[in-house]
């Protein structure tokens, strides 16, 4: 598979080396079920080489709409993607950024062998079909599959429990020891999602980004949502505009960014500030 697959439980594999997400897989009796996709395009062909010698590829599942989630959905063509309601725009909303020529010149850049990939005729947009709200359980091969709305880091974010692996993939509802991206999240959901996570009882939790973890590790990154909402709340109580806002950019975040993100995280802070700015000015006048 790849450089850092691992078995996490009897029958999941992730996959922690790659540009982007955690990608990872069920493997059953009756075929694979993908949980997100690498976002760089060689990654996605290599990692579905790979997959075809486990077995076929039944579902694919997106946990959300960004680009190191969805970005890989083309190169599994004919594969059924299931995603909770809200992705459906989200995801058409991205292609143009996935396909486009902006995304060719930036991989030629950083990554040549996957610009021949982009907007390749053989590898169309493939946006989640298969569409739910709340809660979609599938059974493949014996084995139980609960995809959940667990809405947070964005809107439609969506976890994957594996009841009889005891393996939850959470997305990007959880960091683990790499900084939290709070730039489109509602975090008073979020902060519920958490609680909702760990009311599953989940022995391993293969998180959106970082190594695997535990449920021990939910309450520190409740601990990190609050500290940024705290450390905004007590910008906007002090008068403090959200262009003064921008430029403090309080450091709340005890994890570095990834390595290979290293140059977008002042940007990322401005973001962060200027999604939560607004979202608590509206709650204090509640």
């Amino acid at each position: 598979g790849g450089a850092r697959m691992r078995q996490i439980s009897d029958h999941v594999f992730a996959e922690f080396f790659w540009w982007g997400c955690n990608p990872g897989y069920l493997d059953t009796s009756d075929g694979v079920f993908m949980i997100d996709t690498p976002q760089q395009p060689i990654d996605a062909v290599r990692w579905r080489e790979h997959l075809e010698t486990v077995g076929p590829i039944r579902h694919l599942v997106n946990t959300e709409p960004h680009i190191d989630h969805i970005a890989g959905n083309a190169y599994f063509p004919g594969v059924e993607v299931i995603g909770q309601r809200g992705m459906l725009p989200r995801y058409e909303e991205m292609v143009p950024r996935m396909t486009g020529e902006e995304r060719r010149k930036q991989l030629e850049e950083q990554d040549p062998d996957s610009s021949w990939l982009i907007a390749h005729p053989a590898y169309p947009p493939n946006p989640p079909t298969r569409l739910f709200d709340d809660q979609l359980t599938l059974t493949l091969g014996g084995q139980s599959i609960e995809v959940i709305h667990h809405p947070g880091h964005t809107p439609p974010q969506t976890s994957v429990w594996l009841p009889g692996e005891g393996v939850i993939f959470t997305g990007d509802n959880v960091f683990h020891h790499v900084k939290t991206f709070i730039q489109e999240a509602d975090p008073w959901q979020w902060l519920e999602s958490l609680d909702a996570i760990r009311a599953l009882d989940p022995a391993i939790i293969v998180p959106g980004h970082g190594e695997p973890c535990t449920t021990d590790y939910l309450a520190e990154q409740a601990e990190i949502i609050e500290a940024w909402v705290d450390a905004v709340t007590g910008m906007v109580r002090q008068g403090v505009t959200q262009e003064e806002a921008r430029a403090q950019r309080p450091a709340t975040d005890p994890y570095r960014i990834g390595q290979r993100l290293f140059p977008i995280e002042d940007g990322l802070n401005t973001r962060i500030i200027d999604n939560l700015y607004p979202r608590i000015v509206e709650r204090l006048k509640a």
